[in-house]
């Protein structure tokens, strides 16, 4: 049982009720509410606390006295993550068949909580699962010592890791090589960006470098075992580049070009149950021939919206801002007009200077579906308004953040109703979620 005279702060014994949005254990001390990292429902833990407030208690586990239903046998558990000296996944313990319950609790409850939207506002929540070694993408930390890997937990200190569940097996076949590569450029520190194509038979990467570095290993920047390689200096400066620098990922049926620079969904495993969602979402929305996607990245969701405006006759304008990505979008417009897809425009503007600035299809009035797949920030308020007035008659939120989606969708709720939610679970070992929400003005 818990603790009920405990003096905080310290190590104390608690029973774990549920898991809360940004994935900490939520237990009780006193009749205070203390959120663990690293507990799940129904676990046993001895835990580190420390007050923050008079009614909160930040504290992580120290033991786990007795497991819950949700928590996988510890020696199938990643060691880096066990011991807590890598933060590259903050669920490593919680299975996978648990998942659906756990993160289905958190958007739930962050729709309660922060949206103030109940069961009754709310679908049936659908699911799509992920195996592990998923990363499509990944961003590494490099350090002057040739440390390569994630942040530990709460800290800057870099894990240097030679395995690993979220990362794909090929890449980290090629670990070793990749990091005596790295140390061939002389002492160096910045940030690593990976891609990969969905068979990991091609991996480029970027190496940003961190502040104060010159950038004076140019010379020494060949791809190595990369199948291309970037080298950046702190400002954006591209100081080397040695092989390619973007991959053709073909995803639902359509062929992207994504460059290591620009923005794309993460998990190798779930792009084609994504672009069926959104479709399927699409086809439950009511009939459209104009649409608009915000935060357009490479054209990802805008291919679905695509398929459909072309077949009505309509046209679909696709809004990013990031230079990589904006290029890369072009470039996959002008390919699916080749296909017969020529409905499109692309528009490199922030979301919200579009919004404010009056533009419209040309000659064809109001646009009748908008998707947002916003960054974690979710929609910054210009945008919120923004999307008020175009009045829309669907609107499709994508969001990786429950609670920011919460706070979206509700400023949208008057005039709106919720007709379909999904969660991808596009990051498996983690709190993290991909949630799809189908929104329809009420009549």
């Amino acid at each position: 049982m818990p603790e009920r005279s405990a003096t905080l702060p310290g190590a104390h014994d608690l029973e774990v009720e549920r898991v809360v949005p940004g994935g900490a254990g939520l237990a009780r001390v006193n009749g205070r509410v203390a959120l663990v990292e690293g507990a799940l429902p129904g676990d046993r833990v001895r835990a580190q606390l420390s007050p923050r407030s008079a009614r909160l208690i930040l504290g992580h586990v120290l033991e786990v006295s007795a497991p819950g239903a949700h928590r996988r046998p510890q020696a199938e558990v990643c060691p880096h993550a066990s011991d807590g000296s890598c933060g590259g996944c903050d669920w490593p313990a919680a299975r996978l068949a648990s998942h659906r319950e756990l993160k289905t609790s958190l958007v739930l409850d962050a729709f309660r909580r922060v949206g103030g939207l109940g069961q009754d506002d709310l679908p049936e929540p659908g699911w799509i699962g992920s195996p592990r070694s998923y990363r499509l993408r990944n961003r590494l930390h490099l350090g002057r010592d040739g440390r390569l890997g994630f942040y530990a937990p709460r800290s800057k200190e870099i894990s240097d890791f030679v395995q690993c569940e979220i990362v794909s097996e090929p890449f980290l076949s090629r670990l070793p090589s990749i990091r005596a590569h790295l140390l061939s450029l002389g002492p160096a520190e910045g940030e690593l960006s990976t891609l990969e194509d969905r068979e990991g038979r091609v991996v480029l990467g970027e190496l940003r470098l961190g502040p104060g570095q010159s950038g004076g290993a140019d010379s020494a920047a060949t791809k190595g075992p990369f199948d291309g390689f970037r080298l950046v200096a702190p400002d954006g400066r591209l100081v080397a580049e040695d092989g390619p620098g973007a991959v053709e990922l073909v995803a639902g049926g359509a062929s992207f070009r994504v460059s290591v620079s620009s923005f794309f969904q993460g998990n190798r495993f779930l792009l084609d149950a994504f672009l069926d969602e959104i479709r399927t979402a699409l086809g439950a929305a009511r009939p459209f021939r104009t649409a608009l996607d915000l935060y357009a990245g490479v054209g990802f969701l805008t291919r679905p919206l695509l398929e459909v405006v072309t077949a009505a006759g309509g046209q679909v304008v696709a809004v990013e801002v990031d230079e990589s990505s904006s290029k890369d979008l072009s470039e996959n417009l002008g390919r699916w007009r080749s296909e017969g897809l020529n409905g499109a425009r692309a528009e490199k503007v922030s979301a919200e200077a579009f919004l404010h600035s009056g533009l419209r299809p040309e000659d064809s009035g109001p646009y009748d579906v908008v998707v947002a797949d916003p960054p974690r920030a979710g929609l910054s308020p210009s945008a919120r308004r923004g999307l008020s007035r175009l009045r829309t008659e669907s609107l499709l939120m994508v969001s990786c953040d429950p609670p920011t989606l919460a706070r979206d969708v509700a400023a949208f709720h008057p005039d709106y109703a919720v007709r379909r939610l999904t969660l991808i679970d596009l990051f498996p070992g983690t709190h993290h979620v991909e949630t799809v929400a189908l929104l329809a003005r009420r009549t």
